[in-house]
């Protein structure tokens, strides 16, 4: 019997770790379209990234006990609004420059949300969760992990019937956390006793694989079960958070250990996890704004891939100018 654990005191640089992978992953998500995330397997790593982030937060609320603690507004404010609501000004500024002609002059509202830059919705989900997750405490305190794995799943078939039933909207299921209530679960058990790895987790894994496998690439209809009708969102079912948490993190954390000797590569990962809501702020300036123009540079050149793979490596280069910032004001 193996478990999977963080430090709960002090600083762990595996967490930075994953966090950089996971926020190079969101970078990578938006410079190709689905179909050619699809031929790369980009489900089974790719989309991983905003699952596992929503894991690291219930870690750390959680490694400092079962309790009820608010969140700090004044940190929610300086660290996550405050840099939010500056990226959207200067998206606002950004588009009504770059649209003024084609909106004679007038910008409205209703084209920013139609542009409003990809990924812009954690943040909806991460403000939701700072508040949601301090309510599940008393459960924590008082059930057995048994009673609690079978709440959390039947609270999240829940969520997936009544979203099937009531044909939850694209607009309102990408903003709203019911979709990752079990990471929660996840969450707190890695906080407090580690994912234990044996046979039944590592099965369980192994039925979130294909499940992805059936979500992603067979496309089967499988409402009211699980809502399938919204192809966008393959991994945000409960079934498939057993393959993130028991399989793929696993594998993230094995990576760490081999490559932990590549000190460069290492400090460079960690760097970039440090800063990766940073990165993740301006990522969504960036593809909303200025990769219309690096598209278009491109166009000239004849070679397809070779478009793609030098669009992709300006977008991560120019996405990741937050952490070489960060750094030199550290």
């Amino acid at each position: 019997m193996e478990r999977i654990s963080f430090k709960k005191e002090g600083y762990d640089p595996q967490i930075d770790y994953i966090k950089g992978l996971c926020i190079l992953f969101v970078i990578w998500t938006h410079c190709m379209n689905r179909g050619e995330l699809s031929s790369i397997l980009f489900p089974y790593w790719g989309d991983t990234a905003v699952p596992i982030f929503i894991i690291i937060q219930v870690f750390h609320y959680y490694k400092k006990g079962v309790g009820v603690r608010l969140p700090s507004l004044p940190k929610l404010w300086k660290r996550i609004l405050r840099p939010y609501i500056v990226m959207v000004a200067l998206m606002f500024i950004a588009q009504f420059i770059m649209y003024y002609n084609v909106t004679n002059g007038t910008f409205s509202p209703s084209l920013y949300w139609e542009k409003r830059g990809p990924g812009s919705y954690y943040i909806f989900i991460y403000l939701e969760m700072a508040f949601v997750i301090p309510l599940f405490a008393p459960l924590f305190r008082k059930l057995s992990t048994k009673w609690l794995l079978i709440i959390f799943l039947i609270l999240s078939q829940l969520v997936e019937t009544a979203c099937c039933l009531t044909h939850c909207p694209d607009s309102i299921y990408r903003v709203i956390f019911p979709r990752y209530l079990f990471l929660i679960f996840i969450g707190y058990l890695l906080a407090v006793k580690g994912l234990e790895l044996n046979i039944l987790t590592i099965t369980a894994g192994i039925f979130g694989m294909i499940f992805i496998y059936l979500f992603a690439y067979l496309r089967y209809d499988m409402e009211p079960v699980f809502c399938t009708s919204l192809v966008l969102w393959p991994l945000c079912h409960w079934i498939c958070y057993f393959y993130i948490a028991y399989i793929f993190l696993v594998l993230l954390k094995y990576a760490y250990t081999k490559l932990i000797k590549c000190i460069y590569l290492m400090s460079f990962i960690r760097e970039i996890g440090k800063s990766s809501y940073e990165i993740y702020i301006f990522q969504i300036l960036y593809f909303a704004t200025i990769s219309t123009y690096v598209v278009k540079a491109l166009s000239p050149l004849d070679c397809y891939p070779l478009q793609r793979i030098i669009y992709i490596t300006i977008s991560t280069t120019v996405c990741l100018l937050p952490a070489s910032i960060h750094k030199f004001m550290r």
